[in-house]
């Protein structure tokens, strides 16, 4: 191994992989206490290349893994469902496993991002909600900024990476719709769970939007505002009032606005009743209905549509593949990380490197 040891990498692969220290410390056939000394880095020097070798194989991943130098982020503003469903807490686990996760991908990102130059041409403000009147009034301005024309966004997954955010979607646990990450040296970076229905996916991609453009540090009320900006970038408040007022509201007339709008019926619902659409007594009897039919958590596949598709990131792994000729096995050492799981996760095909064309010069 060449390169010193980082020992802040070895906690972290562990946490990705879900384990305690008596697990690896078993694994890797190490004492727990030195094991833990090593994680800390409390040791005197660096470990024993056997040692390191053992714990590598124990955590399944490549001993040039643990010799970057990358600094390490803490968790993002927030980790949170939407606000209109009642909030999950995420366990401690979930969160070590995020954090790692997190980490991870943007350790992926910098190194694919070295050869890309990626130029917005849609603008990406930073803009106080109190100062400018509220969630919602930013949530218009940036629809006018982006020539967004009235009715429903057609694809916010585009747009969004036109304004050089990195969509990424990954396999969080259950209970985290969405992350946003700002760092220094790597575009904005918008992690979904593909685990959720197109509907929540554009809905917390709206929201974690809404971060980006509002949110710099944590306050009490940015869940409620990134919600308020989502809504009204997604279903505006005065063009949808003509689709409720006038005619009976249903859960069924609700499926059919869910058609056009793209946004879920729990959240048509929660707009309708937060923009006084509906009276509090339709409100009440309409969630109702939707609990009783077990909507509130996933609505019926037949309500549902296809998920929008990231391009913008897909771009940066084909111009790999395509202008650098990179394999699988050359992802992996670009990433430091295992073959299989650098194919699982990005979507890479395992193919042989295609032979060079050889002729003779006379």
């Amino acid at each position: 191994m060449t390169g010193a040891f980082n020992h802040e990498l070895l906690l972290l692969a562990r946490q990705y992989r879900g384990k305690s220290q008596a697990e690896v410390s078993e694994e890797a056939g190490l004492d727990q206490g030195h094991y833990s000394r090593i994680e800390r880095g409390l040791l005197n020097g660096e470990p024993l290349q056997a040692t390191i070798e053992a714990i590598a194989s124990a955590l399944r991943f490549p001993l040039e893994f643990f010799t970057q130098d990358d600094e390490l982020s803490g968790l993002p503003l927030s980790v949170h469902d939407v606000a209109w469903r009642k909030k999950t807490s995420v366990t401690a686990t979930d969160m070590k496993r995020l954090h790692a996760e997190l980490n991870l991908r943007v350790m992926h990102l910098r190194r694919l991002l070295i050869s890309i130059d990626i130029k917005p041409d849609l603008p990406l403000p930073r803009i106080d909600a109190d100062e400018f009147g509220g969630a919602d009034k930013v949530a218009q301005l940036i629809r006018r900024s982006w020539m967004i024309p009235d009715g429903p966004v057609k694809n916010l997954t585009a747009l969004c990476e036109r304004a050089g955010i990195l969509v990424v979607v990954c396999n969080f646990a259950e209970n985290v719709d969405g992350v946003t990450m700002r760092l220094r040296d790597v575009p904005p970076i918008i992690f979904l769970n593909n685990k959720a229905p197109a509907d929540r996916m554009r809905h917390s991609l709206a929201h974690e939007l809404g971060h980006l453009i509002m949110h710099s540090v944590p306050t009490e009320e940015m869940e409620a505002e990134a919600d308020l900006f989502a809504g009204e970038l997604l279903a505006p408040a005065a063009q949808l009032r003509s689709d409720i007022i006038g005619g009976r509201v249903t859960l069924e007339r609700l499926v059919q606005l869910k058609k056009y709008w793209r946004v879920s019926v729990a959240s048509l619902l929660f707009r309708a009743g937060a923009a006084k659409l509906i009276s509090d007594n339709q409100s009440s009897y309409l969630w109702r209905q939707l609990s009783a039919r077990g909507w509130r958590k996933t609505e019926p596949a037949e309500t549902q549509f296809p998920p929008e598709p990231t391009r913008l990131f897909v771009h940066v792994l084909d111009l790999h593949k395509s202008e650098l000729n990179y394999t699988v096995a050359d992802f992996a050492k670009l990433l430091r990380f295992d073959e299989e799981e650098v194919a699982s996760l990005y979507g890479l095909e395992r193919k042989e490197r295609e032979k060079p064309v050889l002729r003779v010069i006379k």
